[in-house]
């Protein structure tokens, strides 16, 4: 798999699992329309509650039952379809809680497609756009093989999940290609004007419940250490303290290796 996409909710349950049909949904539709027809290989698995055996749902005919069924509450879904050719294949969209909250996230496989595509990189800026939009994800990002839940300020800073996950509205997690930031964050930022004339980004959209989708250039190929540079220097007031360093189990994580807090100093 070639490109990890993910957001993180919080609020209540059945609101989190209403946005976890729209995330299924939306990717099939916008990242690989023809991967979700009816001839195309297809299949779903789903945990109610935590202990529970999986239910599994295999067949395009048991689409519409697997998507009735996410939205309620549960433990933990996925989702995989597609084939290996030139069409890709999305093969994990899933999404789980962690106490409050949920992860909603998918690894896409882009088949003939280079990660130097302009078309292709804006179909996955503009999936998360819409999947994010009609929520206030307290993060989110997209990345180009790298595939860890965890940001890469979470991983380079040893940050624990219970800290990251109940600091996430307060601390922004980390920074990619096209990052996530919650609304109640961007004031600090000097609001979305602020990002915008800041030449860090690449586009800064809006979402319509709140917060915003920074990407940081046209396409991922185009996301180089200077491009990173600046994007952490536009989002250092928000970001974590401390200076990162290099994880052994995470040797492709990338970062700016000075403390965010320092920026100012």
């Amino acid at each position: 798999m070639d490109v990890h996409m993910e957001v993180w909710l919080d609020g209540p349950a059945a609101v989190r699992a209403a946005r976890a049909k729209q995330w299924f949904v939306t990717c099939g539709d916008r990242l690989f329309p023809d991967c979700s027809s009816a001839n195309t290989a297809w299949s779903a698995s789903l945990v109610r509650h935590e202990d529970d055996p999986p239910e599994i749902f295999e067949g395009a005919g048991r689409q519409h039952e697997f998507l009735d069924e996410l939205a309620r509450p549960h433990y933990w879904a996925q989702l995989q379809f597609g084939d290996t050719g030139d069409d890709g294949r999305v093969r994990s969209s899933a999404a789980y809680p962690a106490g409050d909250f949920t992860a909603l996230s998918t690894a896409v496989d882009c088949g003939g497609r280079s990660w130097a595509d302009t078309r292709f990189c804006e179909r996955l800026v503009e999936t998360v756009v819409a999947a994010a939009d009609e929520a206030d994800p307290t993060f989110g990002r997209i990345e180009y093989r790298e595939f860890s839940d965890r940001s890469n300020l979470d991983i380079a800073l040893r940050r624990k999940k219970r800290v990251f996950l109940t600091e996430a509205r307060d601390v922004l997690r980390g920074y990619a290609w096209v990052t996530v930031c919650p609304e109640g964050l961007l004031g600090r930022l000097g609001g979305l004007r602020a990002l915008e004339s800041s030449g860090a980004f690449h586009r800064v959209i809006p979402l319509s419940a709140g917060g915003a989708v920074l990407q940081a250039s046209g396409t991922m190929a185009g996301y180089t250490d200077p491009v990173m540079e600046g994007v952490f220097g536009a989002l250092a007031p928000v970001l974590p303290a401390g200076v990162p360093s290099d994880h052994p189990a995470f040797p492709g994580v990338r970062f700016v290796r000075r403390d965010a807090r320092a920026m100012g100093a």
